[in-house]
């Protein structure tokens, strides 16, 4: 195909690699359109341009799928044939190269605005075409069941980014998730027996190690399996999803033990203590423990055990004695 030059004609060569290459059973990423653009037009673009370039088509009305709406990639949703007129190869040649209208202007302009402009659904506006990349990887680990590393980064008072800390953290990678317009990848930490969760916009330098992930069912919270909608109803929406615990306290808490729990608690005496299984949220037997941290002892389940300890730990380096 005859080379293609010019930065207001990149428009039309996305849409001809997406007539020629992409499909509903083939999207197209970014990384492979930039590489059709060079093979088939001899044209060098970034993947900020292609963002932008992709977001005008859509805008111009052009049918695209894109990786927000199918999690794989590009590709116009009808086949070339069928392309409205004016939204076809032609019309839209005809329309760059036309005299510069007030509003061919504006679009050209766009096209060459060095400013990122990301292709966004509603429900993703926050998230950066950029990871999706990541989340590629992920995915890619998740079915190897390999671990990751990556760079963490944490937003300051400015609103810009700079690393958690120098060194990478490795990760057992299990699920991803999509909440309040982020998305989340499950993990656990060697040596750290409960799970956790990473912004996946925030992770950098994402690599796919050659080592074996744990398997999630070795966790003491994941037995009968990874549950997400509940991990994620409990770590993110905080709902009040009940769960079976076992305390054992002093026998004068009985009445606050029924004052917090009511109906959701059933105790019988163990000598001068009492034993109480309480059918609550986490957040309500977390604030009861905490407040009466002096008469009580949580004995299940074993990892929200672990999770206080490791909270009393924090808690004691925080504040040293003297």
């Amino acid at each position: 195909m005859a080379e293609t030059k010019g930065k207001k004609a990149l428009s039309l060569c996305i849409l001809r690699v997406l007539e020629q290459h992409a499909g509903k059973a083939n999207p197209l990423s970014t990384r492979h359109i930039i590489e059709f653009l060079e093979q088939d037009h001899g044209m060098i673009a970034e993947r900020k341009a292609v963002g932008r370039n992709l977001l005008l088509l859509q805008e111009m009305g052009f049918p695209l799928s894109t990786y927000q709406e199918n999690g794989k990639g590009y590709y116009l949703k009808t086949d070339a044939g069928s392309v409205p007129h004016e939204h076809n190869p032609a019309a839209l040649d005809a329309y760059l190269r036309a005299p510069r209208s007030e509003r061919t202007e504006r679009e050209i302009m766009r096209l060459q605005d060095p400013v990122p402009v990301y292709v966004a659904e509603a429900e993703t506006g926050r998230q950066a075409e950029t990871v999706f990349e990541t989340l590629d990887l992920i995915k890619a680990a998740i079915e190897q069941k390999l671990m990751i590393s990556f760079l963490y980064a944490v937003v300051q008072a400015d609103g810009k980014k700079k690393p958690q800390r120098e060194t990478p953290f490795t990760v057992s990678p299990y699920a991803l998730f999509l909440a309040e317009g982020y998305y989340y990848v499950i993990v656990s930490v060697s040596g750290y027996g409960r799970l956790l969760h990473y912004r996946c916009d925030l992770m950098e330098q994402v690599t796919v190690t050659d080592t074996p992930a744990r398997p999630a069912e070795t966790l003491i919270e994941c037995r009968d399996g990874l549950d997400v909608p509940a991990y994620v109803n409990r770590t993110i929406y905080l709902t009040d999803v009940k769960e079976l615990h076992t305390v054992l306290c002093a026998e004068h808490l009985a009445g606050a033990l029924l004052d917090a729990f009511g109906d959701g608690v059933h105790m019988r005496r163990e000598g001068e203590t009492i034993r109480a299984e309480i059918d609550a949220p986490w957040e309500a037997v977390h604030r009861f423990l905490v407040n009466n941290l002096k008469h009580t002892t949580l004995l299940a389940p074993a990892w929200r055990r672990a999770q206080i300890r490791e909270e009393l730990l924090s808690a004691l380096s925080t504040y040293p004695q003297g």
